[in-house]
């Protein structure tokens, strides 16, 4: 077997001993070797250069066994930062997240969103503020990903569907036209399914479902997110669930989204936590509402399971307010209305974070870049 060139064998063994650092956050010079089978004279020349990187620093001194306590290295998740963005209807939500994926800084601002070069110039103001005050207190910036109500072009370029939003055909260079930093944007579905499988290494074949006010949905296959070549796999939102129902946004009639959108319980001016505040208290007309709209999730499911027979993964506002009982009468109910009720398959709520598809597009940016250093992304 040809030996690796000296050049390509010094950044593999780099490579190695950043990621295991990143992996588990820690480590001593013995465990390093111990565990990389590298020389010590390799891995104290490696420490230095990452240390001087600003990658790694001095943590603390570990339990002596009998000898010299030994010094261990902490990776410095905070070496660089990344920045998702939601454009919504009246307001721009913004988080900036660390190498492990966890939120750093946070922003919210009442801007209502318009399709012209005002607004873009503007937020383009707010995200380059936002962007340098976290980089005062953590690391520089990689880059803006966007999490887009619509469907995004294979390329990355341009919103391919954004009747939501009134924005098809909009450019990711005029969204981006005054930001300071690399950018790219992702359909809002997609970058939630990233964070669960950032932060849920077990997931193979699931289809996620999120009840969101505008409900969406995403699909994984071997572990990755699977989009396919229109970048629209998963939007079963659109999908007819009633045929000759009730209006969508879409301009069809009997969308999925137009049942088993949260915003179908609550009655007139109540919200919908104050419909699920209600119907823990017991009340029978709120029970029944909450038992029809099941129904129409769990036919949804149903569908979906269809054509991807993984697990399903339930997130969104909505996944929120749900209980262990509901989750439980929901998967009985996906069941019920299979073809193969006897099946064994997980339903399971999203790891629903908050703002969890904005930092599920944040996590492109650390993806690529711990890509970079470490030659494999690996979450936490």
């Amino acid at each position: 077997m040809r030996a690796m060139p000296s050049t390509a064998l010094k950044a593999h063994n780099r490579n190695a001993m950043t990621q295991y650092l990143y992996t588990h956050r820690q480590a001593t010079k013995q465990e390093l070797e111990r565990e990389l089978g590298l020389s010590l004279p390799t891995i104290t020349q490696n420490l230095r250069y990452l240390e001087e990187d600003g990658l790694i620093g001095k943590g603390d001194l570990q339990d002596s066994t009998g000898g010299r306590k030994a010094q261990s290295y902490d990776f410095n998740a905070d070496h660089r930062t990344s920045i998702g963005v939601v454009m919504r209807t009246n307001e721009l939500q913004i988080c900036a997240i660390d190498l492990y994926g966890e939120v750093v800084e946070e922003a919210c601002h009442t801007i209502p969103y318009r399709d012209n070069s005002t607004y873009y110039q503007r937020m383009g103001d707010i995200i380059n503020n936002f962007a340098q005050r976290a980089e005062k207190k953590h690391g520089k910036v990689l880059g803006v990903s966007f999490a887009i109500q619509g469907i995004v072009s294979p390329d990355g370029s341009t919103i391919t569907f954004g009747t939501l939003m009134g924005n098809t055909g909009l450019t990711l260079d005029t969204i981006c036209q005054s930001i300071h930093y690399p950018c790219m944007m992702i359909h809002d579905s997609d970058a939630s399914a990233m964070a669960e499988l950032w932060f849920d290494h077990s997931l193979t074949d699931a289809v996620c479902v999120y009840l969101e006010r505008r409900p969406g949905g995403a699909v994984i296959v071997n572990g990755k997110l699977y989009q396919g070549p229109n970048q629209c796999n998963g939007t079963i939102e659109h999908m007819t669930l009633v045929p000759g129902g009730r209006e969508c946004y879409c301009g069809q009639h009997g969308c999925m989204d137009t049942y088993c959108s949260p915003e179908t319980l609550p009655e007139d001016y109540e919200s919908i936590p104050g419909f699920f505040s209600v119907l823990e208290q017991g009340e029978q007309h709120h029970r029944e509402r909450m038992d029809n709209w099941l129904n129409y999730v769990a036919q949804a499911i149903v569908n979906a399971r269809s054509i991807i027979a993984g697990d399903v993964i339930i997130g969104g506002e909505a996944a929120k307010h749900l209980t262990d009982d509901d989750i439980e009468t929901l998967k009985a109910k996906v069941t019920h209305h299979s073809p193969f009720g006897t099946e064994h398959f997980t339903l399971r709520k999203s790891y629903c974070a908050d703002n969890q598809n904005i930092i599920g597009a944040a996590l492109r940016f650390v993806e690529i870049y711990l890509n970079d250093i470490c030659g494999t992304a690996e979450s936490k």
